[in-house]
């Protein structure tokens, strides 16, 4: 997986749960849904490891990451 790869997932990502869920609100559910979204990739991490879930994680939270500088800042 290459830096282009890495962006496209987040972007995707970033589209669907925008599209979804709207914009954050304020910042403090952006941080929460920040910080489920790095739980969710710890729980995989101490887990099974499988690569396509770790994949999916860590671009939740790379998109949510995103999310919160366009919402909020």
């Amino acid at each position: 997986m290459d830096m282009n790869d890495v962006m496209m997932c987040a972007r995707e990502e970033l589209r669907r749960a925008s599209s979804k869920y709207g914009a954050f609100h304020n910042y403090h559910e952006g941080y929460a849904v920040l910080k489920e979204e790095v739980d969710e990739l710890w729980d995989e991490i101490k887990g099974n490891q499988d690569k396509d879930k770790l994949t999916k994680e860590a671009a939740h939270v790379i998109a949510m990451g995103m999310r919160f500088l366009f919402d909020l800042l």
